[in-house]
């Protein structure tokens, strides 16, 4: 069936509902489809730097957002026992927020025909015009895909199979507790650096703490018969207790685990014929800088912005062109940083533990700066 729609976006994720938005605002006919039977996130928080924000205050719903929200306001690098290395000031506003309140937010601008629910992708013949087959056995036409399914995207296997994820060999686990955060946690990121291991902790609320935590794939030596939250706990134990309050109040089964994994950058493009790549599927990184969530909203709203004003046959590129600089630099420094950040030697620790304190703040702020940058923007 022929849709009267001329956009079709697959996915309901963060960078899907950015994109539905941006179309939205601009007044570009579309339709959102959405595997799942709701708009949902697994329950984890995600950082919202200044560069996201701002597009969303384009979008009118950046203080909504902030009220959802968490100020962070400084980064403290810490040894495994919460000695202070480094404390970083953020040069922009940062906010810690739940995944699935940011995607409240955004899906909360739609209306209920911008999008189907429970609609899987089954096949997509990339044409002049996209067909797209879905699971449950229906068919519709669109002059544009715009494909949002994330690093597993099957779109992208489709269309680019050469294109392989590529696992950063780490295990990453992710909770979220009821936690006092007082004056000493109050607006602030740690991240604590134990040679093997790293821990991180920031406040999602000031009664709830979200925290990580990342092993080697070598070092992980948990058994099956083995609780994980026992395996956490012997993992951690020489950190401070603080972090192993946050473990020990952390139920079992709200503990979340994955591999860290992304999309090298490569020389192909980010779209073929009528379909095209944003967000995860295309440009995946590693969370070490914090930017999945924030680069799949640049990619969104940028792609967004090239629809009104390019003609079509030169949307894509010009689209790509703007975007493949910045997230080839996000994606490389994220796995670098990753890779840096952990060692079985202590003597290569206590080099670690050296150099990040006497890194100088202008070091750490370059980065923020390129990082925030979104001046790339102003002519669209």
């Amino acid at each position: 069936m022929k849709s009267e729609k001329k956009i079709a976006i697959i996915g309901g994720g963060i960078g899907g509902l950015t994109m539905a938005l941006t179309l939205k605002r601009n007044d570009v006919p579309f339709k959102l489809f959405e595997k799942s039977t709701e708009f949902k996130e697994v329950g984890a928080g995600i950082g919202i730097s200044s560069n996201a924000l701002k597009i969303f205050d384009k979008l009118n719903i950046g203080n909504k957002i902030r009220e959802k929200g968490y100020l962070i306001k400084r980064t403290i690098l810490a040894t495994n026992t919460l000695k202070t290395l480094k404390e970083i000031p953020f040069p922009e506003e940062v906010y810690c927020i739940h995944r699935a309140s940011l995607i409240d937010v955004l899906s909360s601008q739609l209306k209920k025909d911008d999008y189907e629910l429970n609609k899987e992708v089954k096949n997509v013949e990339n044409l002049e015009r996209v067909k797209i087959e879905f699971q449950d056995k229906t068919q519709e036409e669109f002059e544009t895909l715009i494909a949002s399914d994330g690093i597993n995207s099957v779109i992208r296997k489709w269309i680019f199979p050469k294109i392989k994820i590529r696992r950063a060999q780490q295990i990453i686990w992710r909770g979220i507790i009821d936690y006092k955060v007082d004056a000493t946690l109050a607006h602030s990121y740690y991240e604590l650096f134990g040679g093997d291991s790293r821990f991180l902790f920031l406040p999602l609320s000031s009664d709830k703490i979200f925290w990580l935590a990342v092993q080697e794939e070598k070092n992980y030596t948990k058994f099956p018969s083995k609780s994980l939250k026992s395996y956490l706990l012997n993992t951690f134990k020489e950190y401070d207790e603080i972090v192993l309050n946050m473990i020990r109040k952390t139920s079992e089964e709200k503990i979340i685990q994955n591999e860290l994994s992304d999309l090298k950058p490569n020389k192909e493009k980010w779209f073929n014929n009528n379909t095209v790549f944003i967000g995860d599927s295309i440009h995946a990184t590693t969370p070490n800088l914090g930017q999945g969530a924030c680069q799949a909203v640049e990619s969104a709203y940028t792609l967004g912005m090239c629809l009104k004003k390019y003609p079509k046959k030169k949307v894509f590129a010009a689209y790509q062109k703007k975007r493949i600089g910045k997230v080839k630099y996000i994606v490389r420094s994220s796995l670098k940083i990753g890779k840096m950040s952990l060692t079985n030697n202590k003597y290569q620790t206590r080099f670690l533990h050296i150099m990040l304190k006497f890194l100088p703040q202008s070091y750490y702020q370059k980065r923020f700066k390129r990082i925030l940058d979104i001046k790339y923007l102003a002519d669209l």
